[in-house]
């Protein structure tokens, strides 16, 4: 197995691909939902000032408003129970509703990155063109082998992690309910933060090396045509091999996305920045009436400026992924030995009689 590769010809084979197959965009886009954050939208409303307490009601009494003051004289545990027996069906209902919308999003970023490891074998192969609807059938019979493997190597992280703030948070609650004493107290909290550093340090080390791992053993998925367990030995076998190779190669992209990603947000800073300096300009003037122009005007740039994002976000992560691809096909693919030439046959020398051999 090639221990060596060319990180040049890797990152302009993998640039040359994309620009060409740039069908590899869109499941760049689609990869990218396997990772995106929600996004949380919270509406408030109030009427605060104008010489009022904050806790007054219309009768301006100094109540609580009507939803607190059904709580202000329940114990924790009460209130919670009044707050599932009011709203429980909803709450209930809510998390379905996530975590539907997160298995939808989680498995077409599988997809995506299916087909982005499918495709950039092809191309990197010599393919002379590539459809969408060819990539995504001839995906599909992984979908479940990398669905599992990438459950497999989070869900063992995310329950470590689970456990340690769990750990955390007992520590600090056993502390306030036993009534620590307070000398005692700063070098509890000391001691709990250290080993609290401590164990998210060695976690964060150990996800790193089994995402190299899993890394590895996607593109065994797709291009050896392997199950989830021989794909994690085949995925450390190759990391094994070559761990420098794969860890620079994967810095060198981290530098890449780092570098063109802040070129790419440049315009959202600018329009922020302005839309901020017009809010602060009209409101210095005194024309609060006219503060929010500069903020629907930005919203819009934002909005214009959102395709032209998504687009290079696709490309960009088609192009690393391509990338660690060929990364993965150089390293288990033997290169061609260059055909020896063939020799020239000698000529058969006629057997000498026995007579002129004793001449």
């Amino acid at each position: 197995m090639n221990s060596k590769i060319n990180y040049g010809e890797i990152l302009s084979k993998s640039w040359q691909i994309v620009w060409k197959f740039k069908i590899l965009w869109i499941f760049g886009i689609l990869a990218g939902c396997a990772g995106g954050n929600g996004s949380r939208f919270n509406f408030n409303s109030g009427n605060f000032g104008n010489n009022q307490n904050f806790g007054s009601g219309s009768s301006g009494s100094g109540q609580f408003p009507a939803m607190p003051r059904l709580f202000q004289n329940m114990r924790p545990e009460a209130i919670l129970q009044e707050v599932l027996a009011k709203y429980g069906v909803w709450i209930g209902v809510g998390i379905v509703l996530l975590c539907v919308l997160w298995i939808v999003f989680y498995s077409i970023g599988i997809m995506g990155r299916t087909g982005l490891i499918h495709g950039a074998s092809k191309a990197d192969a010599g393919a002379a063109s590539l459809s969408f609807g060819e990539l995504w059938s001839e995906s599909t019979p992984y979908f479940w082998r990398m669905f599992g493997l990438n459950l497999l190597i989070a869900l063992p992280v995310f329950l470590v992690i689970v456990i340690v703030l769990a750990g955390l948070g007992f520590g600090v609650y056993s502390m306030a309910v036993n009534g620590t004493q307070n000398s005692a107290l700063p070098a509890l909290i000391i001691g709990g933060l250290g080993i609290f550093v401590v164990l998210m340090c060695v976690i964060s080390i150990v996800s790193m090396v089994l995402w190299f791992i899993a890394e590895q053993a996607q593109n065994a998925i797709v291009l050896e045509d392997l199950g989830i367990m021989p794909s994690l030995v085949r995925g450390w076998q190759v990391f094994k091999s070559a761990w420098i190779s794969i860890i620079l190669m994967t810095i060198i992209l981290g530098v890449i996305s780092g570098v063109t990603g802040f070129v790419a947000a440049i315009p959202l800073i600018g329009v922020i920045a302005v839309a901020a300096v017009g809010v602060a300009g009209t409101y210095a003037a005194g024309a609060a009436n006219s503060m929010l122009m500069p903020i629907i005007i930005g919203s819009c740039c934002v909005i214009v400026y959102l395709p032209a994002l998504l687009a290079f976000s696709g490309a960009l992560l088609a192009y690393s992924q391509t990338a660690m691809t060929i990364v993965f096909r150089r390293l288990t693919i033997e290169p061609a030995q260059p055909a020896q030439p063939e020799q020239p046959e000698q000529p058969v020398q006629p057997a000498l009689s026995s007579e002129a051999a004793g001449l």
